[in-house]
């Protein structure tokens, strides 16, 4: 794969654009339809390389699934997926941890497998929770991760408790199958706790197919035996999408405007508006978008973005423009994402001409703009790495992105939708 060098814009951005569908709430709408009994159109589907995974994994345990122009149909059942399956999960790990809690209720066992770099990525915790519940499941790989095999007697369900210390996706991977357990789930997560809006979501989806869950404290849940019901759900626009151009404004200057995404909604990076505001940006808001206008010097920041881990890399390539010190905080769970995006952050601020440094639980960055250089930045195949730093590119003459595929995981037509921006 050839780098890509990002063109350098000459004046204020001008431009609106709508974002593509939101991952996270795509890859929980296809779990509950699977458990639905019935059919479940999913309007308006994120089709990006991770969410196929998820709808190609459904296949592979035996649901049936039918991809049409503009939506996803899913023949569910409340009695779970037959099994039997070989699932090739790639690089994406909620298709990981969703899946592998589905599988373990299939009638035969299922293998699941994925890339180099997920097998490194943690399940471990999950797989352990599962079994505690009855569940037939086994990690064989290196450090309790893939390859699992998993399924042929299902859990039965009942009081479990999982760290919630490295993924939110343990616990929505548990909730979003709790329905379907004979016993239902007493779920209590350890704290401390990252990415909880993540979570938030998972119940808002949940209660959209017709699942009610108690909530007896921010940590604790309880699902009685239920059934999703099948219907249509439209998928909201992606905010973590709309964070890349948001934040563009903010960088080069001018306006853009993120149609097709609610500006109240639960997903984590819908705080970005905030961030930018506090930051020295005009945020705007209507009933189906948010615009951004820059132009302004940015102000160094100290953020906690555990909660939104997603934004780090974004909020990173902001602070390169902000002169003095920034910190971001509470992230040391990025180490483990599709790459160690700490590291790699800080890498990358480095060969800019930033000074970055990674600690015990985030990010110290001194910018000094006037500074700043260009590099071919290295993305370790991270999709959310070429997205982020592919803005510095567009004040930054010489700043090349060295896999520009990688966006694929989430948006492939991010470079398209840059283009225009200019």
């Amino acid at each position: 794969m050839e780098p890509r060098t990002i063109r350098r814009v000459r004046r204020p951005l001008d431009a609106t654009l709508r974002v593509p569908a939101s991952k996270s709430a795509t890859h929980r709408a296809l779990v509950a339809a699977a458990l639905a009994d019935g059919k479940s159109e999913i309007q308006a589907p994120l089709d990006a390389d991770d969410t196929r995974r998820t709808l190609e994994g459904l296949a592979a345990l035996g649901i049936r699934v039918e991809a049409t122009a503009g939506a996803w149909i899913v023949h569910g059942s409340r009695l779970g997926p037959a099994g039997g399956g070989a699932l090739s999960l790639g690089d994406s790990g909620t298709s990981m941890r969703f899946l592998v809690a589905l599988a373990t209720l299939g009638r035969a066992p299922s293998t699941l497998d994925g890339s180099a770099r997920l097998r490194e990525r943690p399940v471990h915790d999950l797989v352990q929770a599962l079994r505690s519940m009855g569940a037939t499941v086994d990690a064989t790989g290196e450090h309790g991760g893939l390859p699992v095999r998993a399924g042929g007697a299902p859990p039965r369900g009942g009081a479990v408790r999982i760290r919630a210390d490295r993924s939110s996706q343990f616990a929505s991977a548990l909730l979003l199958i709790a329905p379907a357990l004979a016993r239902g789930i007493e779920l209590t997560l350890d704290p401390p706790a990252v990415s909880l809006p993540y979570v938030e979501l998972t119940l808002d989806v949940m209660a959209q197919f017709g699942v009610a869950v108690e909530r007896r404290d921010e940590l604790s849940f309880v699902v009685g035996p239920a059934r999703y019901r099948a219907r249509d759900y439209r998928v909201e626009g992606d905010h973590s999408s709309a964070s890349y151009f948001l934040a563009a404004a903010a960088i080069a200057g001018g306006r853009v405007r993120a149609a097709g995404i609610d500006p109240d909604s639960r997903q984590p990076d819908a705080r970005l508006g905030a961030v930018l505001a506090a930051a020295g940006c005009e945020v705007l808001r209507g009933p189906d978008w948010v615009e951004v206008r820059g132009g302004r010097a940015l102000g160094a920041f100290d953020l906690d973005l555990g909660a939104a881990p997603d934004l780090v890399p974004t909020v990173a390539v902001l602070a390169l423009f902000a002169a003095g010190r920034s910190r971001l905080r509470n992230i040391g769970h990025l180490r483990v994402k599709e790459s160690d995006r700490l590291e790699t952050i800080a890498a990358n601020l480095r060969r800019l001409g930033c000074e970055a440094q990674v600690v015990e639980d985030g990010l110290l960055i001194r910018a000094e703009p006037g500074r700043l250089h260009g590099a071919l930045l290295v993305t370790a195949s991270d999709h959310r790495m070429a997205m982020a730093f592919a803005l510095a590119g567009l004040v930054i003459d010489g700043v090349a992105i060295d896999d520009p595929a990688c966006v694929t995981k989430s948006n492939p037509d991010f470079w398209a939708q840059l283009e225009t921006l200019g």
